[in-house]
């Protein structure tokens, strides 16, 4: 089934997720995330998910290192999230899950310019990892996006 007709439809409120991973991490996140109150976008290409990148501003995006084969040097969406601007940067939960990684290793997340750092052996407790990431996050940045939206 290809992409476009696997595609969950987002309303206006609505928690939206992107998911750049393979098959088990896929699954382990879907559900997490849908528990979460999150729907969720799965891309099976790095130029589908930097072309969904470029129309749907994501609240979480959760990409696997060697996501489509790539090196974590050569991942196209990693490279794509560190060149957005920062206003919409803001507004998106990045989380990079790889076997290279220490779970909630802040170093490791700020290296790769990423919130959050999963190794896979942790995606069984990935619901509290996210949460605390999400709200460590919100935290951060909500601030900052009340203001935003208080003068647009």
């Amino acid at each position: 089934m290809s992409s476009q007709e696997n595609i969950e439809f987002f309303e206006l409120g609505d928690k939206t997720s992107l998911i750049c991973a393979d098959a088990n991490t896929v699954e382990a996140a879907k559900a997490t995330l849908r528990e979460l109150g999150f729907k969720s976008h799965i891309a099976e290409t790095p130029e589908v998910a930097v072309e969904r990148i470029r129309y749907t501003t994501y609240d979480c995006i959760m990409v696997h290192e060697n996501f489509a084969g790539s090196s974590l040097r050569a991942n196209a969406v990693l490279n794509h999230l560190a060149t957005l601007p920062m206003a919409q940067r803001r507004y998106s939960f990045a989380c990079l899950i790889g076997p290279s990684f220490k779970t909630l290793d802040a170093m490791q997340a700020f290296t790769h310019s990423v919130h959050v750092v999963v190794n896979p052996a942790d995606l069984s407790n990935l619901g509290p990892i996210l949460k605390k990431g999400l709200a460590e996050f919100e935290l951060l940045y909500g601030a900052y996006k009340e203001t935003v939206e208080s003068v647009l």
